[in-house]
């Protein structure tokens, strides 16, 4: 069967949390991560296409350390969420690189995904 996924995906073990509206919902890791997107080890009543906020803690020391995306949910699987990402600020951008980059076997693919990605900014 023919992998459809666009971006590589990395496992997280970073404290995230997940906003939608006035609710949080906190994680302990991310499944995977991605330039596109993660899947978060939650259960939220919500479908497909609501829009979100998703933080991830890169230093629990350190509060104003995160990378904070802007997403919507795009499925909701046995306890876990997937969520697109739509819009990161260049701080934020800059994290998520690093953080796959590091985390992958393959950098170069990482940087290549980085370029193709439209409209992440």
């Amino acid at each position: 069967m023919e992998d459809k996924r666009r971006f590589t995906r990395v496992p997280f073990k970073m404290k995230t949390k997940m906003t939608v509206g006035d609710t949080v919902f906190d994680a302990d890791e991310i499944c995977n991560l991605s330039i596109g997107g993660c899947l978060l080890p939650l259960d939220a009543p919500y479908p497909d296409g609501t829009p979100c906020q998703v933080e991830i803690l890169l230093n629990e020391e350190a509060p104003d350390m995160i990378v904070c995306v802007e997403g919507e949910i795009i499925r909701r699987d046995h306890g876990m969420i997937a969520v697109r990402f739509i819009r990161i600020d260049p701080d934020s951008l800059f994290h998520l690189r690093n953080i796959i980059r590091y985390n992958s076997s393959d950098p170069d693919m990482i940087e290549e995904e980085i370029e193709k990605h439209p409209g992440l900014l």
